[in-house]
């Protein structure tokens, strides 16, 4: 899930935000000096981005953009978060604020590495500046507007004209024609994504930022981009020293003088963005039914919700769920590559609660059994595993010397993990896990190289259903070798009852195919009557073919090559082959002949002995 910062670089981000402290008894310069900027708090803002993904997403592929009336790709898709931090000290601030050039090169930019399959992360950091003139924000929502509504009147037209006569058809289609959009016209991303506008301003006092959140949430609006403003929520003088938080402000003027943009609110919220679009996707992983075999593990990136459209138009969304159960094993070589919707990284994550085999205060071994997701368990298989282990602790102790603090680190060095267990195996045997996602959702557990010494647990999730791998069958009968009946061939893949091709298909995409055809029925005439019944079948075969694809001149053109045949054949021919060149020639130009169901029969004669 790659992200795509963007910083405004025009002028008004060089202005100081209002109403900071002045410090007494410093001269001018150093006052200026020490001025906190918009520009500052947007640098601060995306160093706290990148040190949340250094925490939480370290594996995100970031890009940063600047843009005034222009734009330049300062860091190109990256995971050193280090040459970021470093290109922001470089940057310098141009002129006016364009946003629609920005916006188209941020989808060019993001197709040409990605393409439009994936999912992107696109924040921008402004203080809300809409520009002037023709490249201000105000036109580009005007223009949209007005492309949607072309869009809409074309959408109308077609579905006008498919339902009208098909007299007009020539009218219809110049009417249904989709608008293209201008070169550098934006109207929307050609990929999944989420635009998020991280907004620094005051709208208590600040009149220009409010009618710049106006139309930046229009812009959303028209556009139909999944988006959201991320506004600082402003806070009272008072409350800098440690009072309560107010609610977010609503523009009461009475208050305007008391309320003021700071870090401490331009930062949290960054958080906020950061909590909402970087939300770690929790799970746990099961492997079967011993209750050693399960652990927690972050799903990275978090799964999409899965939006399906039926025949009628009905949309249903799914959700992957937090519970992955693992059901069986399947050889890689019979899975191959089956149509996925999304492919997701397998990483342990670490609960301290999980800790087995901990000591008490005491430094005794525990004996109230394991515990499991947090949860004690108190079964008769627990206990036994407890002492077992308690046991053999005891005798660790009596043969080597221990530190009073053995208990927990000997834990956290042989803990065992359910993910590094399946993915060795995985791993040696060449095989995959079936794993249950969500109500009848599937999915498959493999292990992935990402290069020559980084092996990865990978969750590749199949379309929602459990017929959607046509040879492996129905996903939810599958069983193991035992569980075969005798003699039935449990191998793969599925012979399907009903093939969805035929084999006496006809492919004339080239001249050589619909050539070796023709000469494949000359051969057969020249062997008369020996070959009479492939002679027709061949000739049916081609008949079929031309009348189905609307190729009627092939029918007249057969009939004149029988002709000339008829005139070439040898002195030792049988007299039966002009007999029945002559009669295929006259059912081809036949007009009853030109169904698909009627078929040319050979002519009976003493040579051939169907008389």
């Amino acid at each position: 899930m790659p992200t795509i910062i963007a910083l405004d670089v025009s002028l008004s981000m060089s202005r100081p935000i209002p109403n900071q402290p002045s410090s007494t008894g410093g001269s001018g310069s150093a006052e200026s000096d020490n001025m906190v900027t918009f520009h500052h708090l947007a640098v601060q803002g995306i160093n706290y981005v990148l040190d949340y993904l250094t925490k939480h997403a370290r594996l995100e592929y970031v890009s940063l953009i600047i843009y005034s009336s222009l734009y330049e790709v300062v860091v190109d898709f990256t995971r050193d978060y280090d040459s970021i931090r470093n290109a922001l000290h470089k940057i310098e601030h141009y002129d006016k604020t364009c946003l629609e050039n920005v916006l188209v090169a941020v989808n060019n930019a993001f197709k040409a590495h990605w393409g439009s399959q994936n999912y992107c992360q696109i924040i921008f950091i402004t203080d809300c500046g809409v520009g002037m003139g023709p490249s201000s924000l105000k036109n580009t929502i005007i223009n949209l507007q007005s492309y949607k509504a072309a869009c809409a009147a074309a959408a109308t037209a077609a579905a006008a004209t498919s339902d009208g006569s098909k007299t007009t058809g020539t009218v219809g289609s110049n009417s249904a024609a989709i608008p293209a959009p201008g070169e550098n016209q934006w109207v929307g991303f050609s990929y999944p994504s989420k635009l998020s506008f991280m907004c620094l301003g005051s709208l208590s006092t600040d009149s220009a930022f409010r009618c710049g959140t106006k139309l930046y949430m229009q812009l959303l609006e028209v556009s139909g981009q999944k988006g959201q403003l991320f506004i600082p929520r402003m806070k009272m003088k008072q409350e800098e020293s440690g009072g309560s938080e107010t609610p977010p402000t609503t523009g009461d003027d009475s208050e305007d003088v008391m309320r003021q943009l700071t870090r401490a609110s331009a930062l949290e919220s960054f958080a906020t963005m950061c909590d909402i679009n970087y939300r770690q996707f929790e799970a746990t992983l099961r492997c079967g039914g011993y209750f050693r075999l399960e652990e927690p593990v972050t799903v990275w990136p978090a799964p999409l919700p899965y939006t399906a459209r039926d025949v009628l138009g009905a949309e249903t969304t799914k959700l992957m769920s937090r519970r992955l159960e693992v059901c069986g094993f399947l050889r890689m070589s019979d899975i191959g590559s089956p149509m996925s919707v999304s492919r997701h990284l397998i990483l342990p994550r670490n609960v301290g609660s999980l800790v087995v085999g901990s000591s008490d205060e005491g430094g005794k071994p525990s004996t109230n059994g394991g515990l499991k997701n947090g949860h004690g368990h108190s079964s008769a298989e627990e206990r036994l595993e407890a002492d077992i282990k308690a046991f053999y602790a005891k005798s660790d102790t009596a043969d080597h010397h221990q530190h009073e603090d053995h208990g927990l680190d000997g834990a956290d060095v042989n803990k065992e993990s359910v993910c590094v267990l399946l993915h060795g195996a995985l791993k040696v045997e060449n095989m995959a896990a079936l794993v249950l996602v969500g109500d009848n959702w599937y999915g498959f557990i493999y292990s992935y190289a990402d290069g020559k010494k980084k092996w990865n647990l990978m969750l590749n999730v199949l379309p929602p259903g459990s017929d959607v791998v046509p040879w492996l069958g129905d996903l939810r009968y599958l069983g193991t070798l035992e569980d075969a009946f005798q003699g039935e061939n449990p191998s793969f893949p599925i012979k399907a009852d009903k093939r969805s091709y035929s084999q006496t298909i006809v492919v004339w995409i080239r001249h050589a195919s619909l050539q070796s055809d023709i000469q494949k029925v000359l051969r057969h005439a020249k062997k008369l009557p020996e070959k009479t019944q492939h002679f027709y079948k061949e000739l049916n075969r081609i008949r079929r073919a031309a009348l189905s694809l609307g190729f009627v001149e092939l029918l007249e053109g057969l009939a004149h090559i029988f002709e000339r045949e008829i005139s070439t054949l040898p002195l030792n021919a049988s007299p039966d082959c002009s007999m029945q060149l002559t009669h295929a020639a006259i059912e081809l130009r036949k007009t009853n002949n030109r169904d698909l169901k009627s078929v040319i029969h050979a002519l009976p004669t003493q040579y051939n002995q169907l008389a």
